[in-house]
């Protein structure tokens, strides 16, 4: 009988066997054939990471994570991911089995759960919407593989979510229909507010701009743990990390200073393996 469990760490090998044999050789994000980062994964709080194990074969023959975001307004929201198993057992419903598993352990601590999935992985995508994930948006072209792939955006809401959200979001004309489409998946009411005059920041402004070096960080950091209200501080790189980890993931922040003093900033993170930039 198949047994799911999360990861331990003398797992990490047959992890790493099961993405080689699921993903090739020349899968573009290596860090997954890498054992000493698969070993880290297995303990950070930034993910779950689950094993299928055969008990009678004695191996680990599907795995599959759920990424966890930090930082202002990602708190409650996850990734499901990294769902491989191996070839030797398909079509024996691994799959629902881990995905089951991972939305038993996440139930009570997320309110949104994200799937991101390849459009040429069409199992992965059946497996999210027999587990009321809905279909909520189309990235095209978002993964640089041996070509360039899509990926559907599926998402699935969780405990409060619903009773919490902020009512009458703004979206511009553009996104009307695709919008409306969403918000009938979950049976919400379509309560968006269509603005073609979004009120912009002030425009210009005697301002320097500059590449964040340490010595501007505490200035950055203040403004981020003053903003108890209206924050404006979205994404999962928290300023709080820590200047050198914040260079260490790739991420880079320009200051703006008016007379002298730091006003505001905008970070990027980049992204050499598949050449996206993202703000």
């Amino acid at each position: 009988m198949i047994r799911v469990r999360e990861a331990r760490e003398e797992d990490v090998g047959q992890i790493r066997e099961i993405f080689l044999s699921v993903y090739g050789t020349d899968y573009p994000h290596r860090e997954l054939y890498d054992e000493l980062w698969l070993k880290r994964s297995v303990f950070t709080d930034d993910a779950l990471i689950l094993v299928a194990e055969d008990p009678d074969a004695g191996r680990v023959i599907g795995t599959a994570s759920v990424l966890f975001d930090f930082g202002a307004h990602s708190d409650l929201v996850g990734e499901f991911g990294r769902l491989a198993v191996h070839p030797d057992y398909r079509r024996m419903q691994i799959g629902k089995l881990l995905m089951d598993r991972r939305l038993e352990a996440i139930r009570n601590r997320l309110h949104v759960g994200l799937v991101v999935a390849r459009t040429v992985h069409p199992y992965a995508q059946r497996i999210s919407l027999a587990q009321r994930f809905i279909a909520t948006g189309f990235l095209p072209l978002k993964h640089l593989f041996r070509r360039r792939e899509s990926f559907a955006l599926l998402a699935r809401y969780f405990g409060d979510a619903l009773s919490l959200r902020r009512n009458n979001p703004r979206i511009i004309p553009e996104v009307h229909a695709l919008a409306n489409l969403v918000m009938n998946q979950p049976s919400l009411t379509p309560d968006f507010i269509v603005d073609e005059d979004s009120a912009s920041y002030p425009a210009g402004g005697d301002y320097h701009l500059e590449q964040m070096q340490a010595e501007g960080y505490p200035a950055l950091l203040r403004i981020e743990r003053g903003r108890v209200r209206n924050r404006e501080i979205f994404g999962p790189m928290r300023l709080d990390y820590g200047f050198f980890k914040l260079q260490s993931r790739q991420t880079n922040y320009f200051l703006a200073r008016a007379g002298g003093q730091v006003v505001g900033a905008v970070g990027y993170t980049m992204d050499p393996v598949e050449h996206t930039v993202r703000v």
